[in-house]
């Protein structure tokens, strides 16, 4: 591995523990020193702004061949969009018309493109970064052709062209995998049988033979179970692919993820309400034909490869980077702890800022790395998503509960704490009795819209507490509109299921703003923070409020399914 130093002591114990003494011998492997870099450092802000610009004037054209054009164009438009979060840019725009329109050719069509795996895994990726809602159809036809075309090996490779079958493709199974992860973690969900078969795929097309160690624990570019004798040469870049994907398909069966979230938890770095609450039919079952030691004696493999071949400059470097930054960001997952400034990210960026040409790319004639195969187009955005953490980044907004689900939580979850497990801003915890004594007041209520659910802090007393819930409860039947908005706002932060029922009944409450808090208070106790059946603006119907009651009612019968609702 590239430039790794010793990680703090805790980030070392941690892995450790998961990975074993091979993990930390290739953890303390050099003892290169680089500045602490960070996504947010203004020398990597600087580069990152100056390779924007570079790909709003390209567009996606300057690439390496026509075969990757429409890849290039969309991959361009998701580097962009992940930097500056502008749907309306006119790149964006048009990429991600043309995304949707691919989806819904591809996956309707018998006839497909070489490249479709990449292009259809790339299109989801932008789609349900944008506005999971609104592409929900097309992410869902995207998972339902993947599952279609899985090989009998559980891989993906070329499904038109000389590769097919049963010859899956290292490469193309990550961006399956990875587009299966961010389906998932949205509520589009790909059953786990699916998953545990890549798993076995790449427990199965893993090199292993010591006798090779420039080979063994790496993957070659393609696998085949009929063949006598498989390929047995790898690179970094494959390796990388490998690591990425067999950590992904771990985090997506739910084997590493509990364990970040409860490090996290420890430490009051989120709330604990953001740990999603899965019903019992949905949770990864026992008895499965993997564990996580299998899993883990994998990594460890693909980490021994590291260890024993130092990386060089390769063709495919920008690749190599983006996996790297991704395996890298799902080993943190793994290991239980993340790191804001990690040795690896550090050196590469030093490399980056000397590599970068003066049109703001790399791997173009404007640099000194010139890639004749991807060109400078892929190449940049390749180098930004590493730069930007975009792995960490996804996984940091999925884990502190896609903030846009609720307008009154705070950017920087830094000032957040946690009050009886309820997330309270630092700064604005206010009592909660003075508030009921408002509301609950006629005279005095009106017109007190400023008290927000994050300046609320619940009794620690269990009894006060359920006191104060059922006061709120029955404000929902105020004759005060503004009493019931309130009360719909603060009922969402008491992570308190009693409390589902009242709000499934405010669902049917004349004011519209009543009725949003209500559907906003569910997602946020339901952890589903990207279900929406209220539409989030404008009109909303009799029709939309009898979905949505229906629903909700579905998902709480599926956690306590003794319940009865009275009409």
């Amino acid at each position: 591995m590239m430039g790794a130093m010793p990680l703090p002591l805790g980030f070392f114990r941690s892995i450790t523990v998961l990975l074993g003494p091979i993990a930390c011998l290739w953890l303390v492997a050099s003892n290169v020193r680089a500045e602490k870099y960070y996504p947010d450092h203004p020398v990597v802000q600087d580069m990152v702004n100056k390779a924007i610009a570079y790909l709003s004037k390209t567009g996606g054209r300057s690439t390496g061949g026509t075969q990757y054009a429409l890849g290039s164009e969309m991959l361009v438009a998701y580097t962009i969009y992940k930097v500056e979060g502008d749907s309306e840019n006119a790149l964006v725009a048009q990429s991600i018309r043309t995304a949707k329109n691919y989806v819904d050719s591809t996956t309707s069509g018998s006839r497909f493109s070489n490249k479709a795996i990449y292009e259809l895994a790339l299109a989801c990726m932008l789609l349900a970064s944008v506005d999971v809602d609104t592409y929900s159809p097309q992410l869902i036809k995207a998972r339902d052709f993947f599952l279609r075309v899985q090989q009998s090996t559980g891989g993906f490779g070329y499904i038109d062209g000389t590769h097919k079958d049963t010859i899956s493709d290292i490469s193309q199974t990550q961006y399956v995998m990875l587009a299966f992860w961010t389906m998932n973690q949205l509520g589009i969900e790909v059953p786990e049988d699916r998953i545990a078969k890549i798993v076995q795929y790449l427990i199965d097309a893993q090199i292993k033979d010591p006798s090779m160690p420039t080979s063994h624990g790496g993957w070659a570019y393609h696998w085949d179970p009929t063949a006598a004798n498989n390929e047995k040469i790898t690179t970094h870049s494959r390796v990388a692919c490998g690591l990425s994907a067999i950590l992904i398909a771990g985090d997506t069966l739910g084997i590493y993820r509990n364990r970040l979230a409860q490090s996290d938890e420890e430490e009051d770095l989120i709330p604990a309400a953001f740990k999603r609450i899965v019903p019992e039919s949905e949770k990864p079952k026992k008895g499965s034909n993997f564990d996580r030691g299998r899993i883990d004696a994998s990594v460890n493999l693909g980490l021994l490869y590291n260890r024993n071949n130092a990386y060089t400059r390769q063709s495919w470097h920008y690749y190599y980077l983006y996996s790297l930054e991704r395996f890298e960001s799902f080993l943190e997952i793994a290991a239980g702890k993340q790191n804001k400034s990690p040795d690896w990210y550090n050196a590469e960026v030093e490399r980056l800022k000397a590599l970068q040409g003066k049109n703001g790319s790399w791997g173009g004639s404007e640099g000194a790395d010139y890639d004749a195969t991807l060109g400078p187009d892929i190449s940049t955005c390749f180098a930004v998503l590493f730069l930007i953490r975009s792995t960490q980044k996804a996984i940091g907004d999925l884990k502190e509960g896609v903030v846009r689900g609720w307008a009154e939580l705070p950017q920087d979850i830094s000032a957040v704490t946690t009050v009886n497990g309820k997330p309270v801003n630092k700064s604005e915890a206010t009592s909660i009795d003075d508030a009921l004594k408002m509301l609950e007041d006629d005279k005095k209520s009106q017109g007190e819209d400023k008290l927000v659910a994050d300046k609320i802090a619940f009794a620690k007393d269990p009894g006060q507490r359920k006191d104060q819930l059922n006061r709120f409860a029955r404000l929902l039947r105020s004759r005060d509109y503004q009493a019931r908005r309130i009360a719909s706002k603060v009922l969402g932060r008491s992570d308190d299921m009693d409390v589902v029922p009242e709000l499934i009944f405010a669902l049917s409450d004349p004011d519209v703003t009543v009725a949003r808090n209500a559907e906003t208070s569910l997602r946020l106790i339901s952890r589903q923070l990207d279900r929406y059946h209220i539409p989030k603006e404008g009109a909303v119907t009799d029709q939309n409020r009898i979905v949505a009651k229906r629903e909700w009612q579905t998902w709480f019968l599926s956690m306590r399914p003794d319940y009865i609702f009275v009409e």
